[in-house]
């Protein structure tokens, strides 16, 4: 299960990060507010940084900051997403599942298996 945790938030952090640079590449004239998104990228770095060591099953600390870190975020990019006009309230249920998948679980999986990285520091 630390695998599996390390690996979605690999997977979600390269995903945000591709898309915070995305952003201010093409849109940068356009983005209200392009400080908010290089800290975006940098919470998607830590975020890569926690998967990363639950990979390699070191600082259990880390490893639950981030996934409650991509949980945070997940929350707020649903919360912009409902409170914006143009999205349909029929994939509500989507985005719900995906906070569940790239937030909930690695939370679930990092605290579940916590004794395995206290096992690796004796």
């Amino acid at each position: 299960m630390r695998k599996a945790a390390g690996i979605i938030l690999i997977i979600y952090g390269s995903v945000s990060l591709y898309t915070d640079v995305m952003a201010l590449i093409t849109h940068f004239r356009h983005i209200r507010d392009p400080v908010l998104t290089i800290f975006f990228m940098i919470f998607s770095a830590f975020i890569i940084t926690g998967g990363v060591f639950c990979l390699k099953r070191k600082y259990w600390k880390l490893c639950f900051a981030s996934a409650l870190l991509a949980v945070l975020i997940m929350i707020g990019w649903i919360y912009w997403l409902t409170r914006s006009i143009v999205f349909p309230h029929s994939s509500l249920a989507w985005c719900l599942l995906l906070l569940i998948i790239t937030g909930a679980l690695p939370v679930i999986f990092v605290c579940i298996r916590k004794r395995e990285w206290s096992e690796s520091q004796v």
